[in-house]
């Protein structure tokens, strides 16, 4: 059984598939070196939590705060722990129950191309006992949800491979056609689950769903947080909710959050742009940070506007987190670049522009090497690949 002095090992992928997540071995490098004497660490872009996880094995408290439901869920079981034998107790009875259950359809039109009709039945049905027994509301009962959520792409035709889902060839080859039981690896999953992440925790942790810039629960831990570290979202152009799409579909309504209103809200997205976000003023401002900007404006306007969507919600984000840190707090970020458009953004450079501005002192830097990527080597070489990221450690002027 684990607890917050449990010692830090590498996550099976079963358990730990999340697209740009921070690698472990970092997570525990950074709160090694930068968070020692710390009193509470905040993460504002947790994601699927290591920084969260490696704090609290330091017997530090932590706040997480993501804007996608599956990633605070997550993070939060991490941070929580559970009790292992309640949970699997429950497991048990949730999927007993589900077995005469009516099934509640989940909210996506597209829901019988990633599933049979067999998987999809019990799915359905394990969602309906979920939301009748509000599983969200304890702790047990969110390790069951977790379970659920990470085997909607186990369950899926979904290419096993990638963090992102798919039906490849390949996938067709082998997962077409055949059925895959929710509940026999809802099983598997939650013995893994016990083993990472079951029993009391000794530190105290909250994990928040919101924006970081529009969060008004963070006022609780105003000038209270004496660290913050993290990786912030990309500018990659990209749909950040298709990452998560089968488990935010499976668990819509089981968690309280609606896909509607998540899917266009990621920091980065490709979705739900609005070109009168920025003013002239604004916009001049970001062509100085950017200066790729001026040809994306002529030659890629959509990228454009990805761009200084970008820049104006991290600069919301980072006000944000000012407000919370204590003065002469210690501010982590983790950043690479990014190419949009056939122009390569040193984005790194881009955000620690904006800390310097608010009043941030950088005091510490090194480069780290992304190693072991899961690629096809037709692929290695892509141009596009973030090869290398950037810590940067700022100290919050007095």
């Amino acid at each position: 059984m684990a607890d917050s002095s449990t010692s830090m090992t590498a996550l099976p992928t079963r358990i730990d598939r999340y697209p740009a997540k921070m690698i472990s071995h970092l997570a525990e490098r950074l709160i090694a070196d930068y968070a020692s004497g710390a009193t509470r660490v905040l993460d504002p872009f947790c994601g699927s939590g290591a920084v969260l996880r490696a704090a609290t094995a330091k017997c530090v408290p932590v706040t997480g705060v993501d804007i996608n439901p599956f990633g605070v869920l997550m993070s939060g079981v991490k941070v929580e722990g559970f009790d292992t034998n309640r949970s699997l107790t429950l497991l048990e009875d949730v999927l007993s129950e589900s077995r005469d259950a009516q099934p509640l359809p989940m909210k996506w039109d597209m829901r019988a191309y990633w599933y049979t009709p067999a998987t999809l039945h019990k799915l359905e049905a394990i969602r309906s006992v979920a939301i009748e027994r509000h599983l969200h509301t304890s702790k047990s009962g969110r390790a069951v949800l977790l379970s659920l959520g990470l085997a909607a792409r186990l369950c899926s035709r979904a290419d096993q491979r990638s963090p992102k889902p798919f039906i490849s060839k390949t996938a067709r080859e082998r997962r077409s056609g055949r059925h895959f039981d929710p509940g026999c690896i809802m099983r598997h999953l939650m013995d893994d689950l016990c083993d990472l992440y079951g029993g009391r925790r000794d530190v105290s942790g909250e994990v928040l769903s919101c924006d970081i810039g529009q969060c008004h629960e963070i006022g609780g831990i105003a000038a209270k947080c004496s660290h913050v570290i993290t990786s912030p979202p990309y500018i990659n152009a990209q749909d950040y909710f298709r990452n998560s799409k089968l488990e935010l579909y499976l668990l819509e309504g089981v968690l309280p959050f609606s896909v509607e209103d998540v899917r266009s809200r990621f920091i980065g997205s490709e979705r739900g742009l609005d070109r009168s976000v920025v003013d002239d003023d604004l916009a001049a401002t970001h062509r100085t940070m950017v200066p790729q900007l001026t040809y994306l404006e002529r030659n890629r306007v959509e990228l454009a506007v990805i761009v200084h969507t970008y820049l104006k919600r991290m600069s919301t984000a980072f006000k944000a987190i000012k407000r919370a840190m204590r003065p002469g707090g210690t501010f982590v970020i983790v950043c690479g670049d990014n190419l949009i458009g056939g122009r390569r953004i040193i984005t790194w450079k881009v955000l620690n522009e904006m800390l310097d501005n608010l009043g941030f002192t950088l005091f510490d830097s090194f480069e780290d090497t992304i190693k072991n990527r899961a690629l096809a080597p037709s692929r290695c070489g892509h141009k596009g690949l973030i090869k290398q990221e950037v810590v940067s450690a700022f100290r919050l002027d007095c």
